[in-house]
C-alpha cells in the first residue's frame, strides 16, 4: 500500500491555510502508485473482450499428440472462481462447467473445440464417441488492474469553506488479462495417458491515461476495441 508522510500540521485537521498549502505540496511532490489487484466489479465489455482475446491467443499455438483427422472429446477444468459455483463431480455430465452467472470454463471448452476443429480434428460431445479425450486444464484466467496517480487529490479543509478538486498531472489506469493452460490427452477406450502438452499463455491489455488535467488517450492490443 502507498503511504505518504503526513506533517504534524495535517494531523491537526488542516486547521490553517498553511496546512492546506502543505497538503497540496506533499501531494504534488509525491505521486501514489497502487499495486496490481484483481477486478472487484461486474465485468465490463472491456474486461470481457480482454479475457476472450487472451483465451484465443493462448490457443493459437496448441498442438496435441494425436494424428490429424482423429475424433476427440474435450473436457475443461480450473480453479473455482469467486463469482460462480462449479460442478466438481466427475460423474456429472456438466463436470467442468460453471453454473451461473459466469460461464468462463465452458467458453474455454468451446474455444478449444473450435481451434482443434480448425486443426483438422473431429470433435465429439462424449468421450465414448471419440478416440481420444483432451482435458484442458486452465491454470490461470483473470484480470489484474492497477492505477498510477501523480497530482493533487481532492482536499477538504476545515478553514476554507470549499473543497479543492482533484488536479491530475498524470494518471494511468491499466488492465491486463492473463490466461495460462495446458492439455492432457488420453485414449478414450483404454484410459491410457498419452501425453501432456506444453503450457500455453495468452494476454491482452487496455490502458487509459490522463495527462495535464484533461488530455485523455488509451493504448490497447484488443482487436476492434469499443
Amino acid at each position: 500500500m502507498c503511504r505518504k508522510k503526513v506533517p504534524d500540521i495535517l494531523r491537526d485537521g488542516l486547521s490553517s491555510p498553511a496546512g492546506v498549502m502543505a497538503a497540496a505540496l506533499a501531494a504534488l511532490i509525491g505521486g501514489c502508485t497502487l499495486p496490481q489487484e484483481v477486478s472487484k466489479t461486474p465485468r465490463s465489455a472491456i474486461e470481457q473482450l480482454l479475457l476472450t482475446q487472451a483465451v484465443e491467443r493462448s490457443l493459437e499455438e496448441i498442438t496435441i499428440p494425436v494424428a490429424e483427422g482423429e475424433t476427440v472429446a474435450i473436457e475443461v477444468s480450473g480453479l473455482q472462481t469467486d463469482r460462480a459455483h462449479m460442478h466438481v463431480s466427475e460423474e456429472d455430465a456438466a463436470f467442468g462447467v460453471i453454473d451461473s452467472p459466469s460461464w468462463d470454463l465452458s467458453y474455454v471448452r468451446d474455444a478449444a473445440a473450435a481451434r482443434l476443429g480448425e486443426l483438422g480434428y473431429r470433435v465429439r460431445k462424449q468421450a465414448a464417441e471419440a478416440s481420444y479425450l483432451v482435458r484442458v486444464k486452465v491454470e490461470a484466467m483473470g484480470t489484474n488492474q492497477g492505477k498510477t496517480f501523480f497530482g493533487l487529490p481532492p482536499i477538504q479543509s476545515l478553514i476554507i469553506p470549499f473543497a479543492l478538486p482533484q488536479i491530475t498531472l498524470y494518471q494511468e489506469q491499466d488492465q491486463l488479462a492473463h490466461v495460462r493452460l495446458h492439455m492432457d490427452v488420453y485414449e478414450s477406450e483404454s484410459g491410457r495417458f498419452v501425453r501432456s502438452t506444453s503450457k500455453y499463455v495468452g494476454s491482452a491489455y487496455h490502458n487509459q491515461y490522463v495527462v495535464f488535467f484533461f488530455f485523455n488517450f488509451r493504448t490497447t492490443d484488443l482487436v476492434d476495441p469499443p
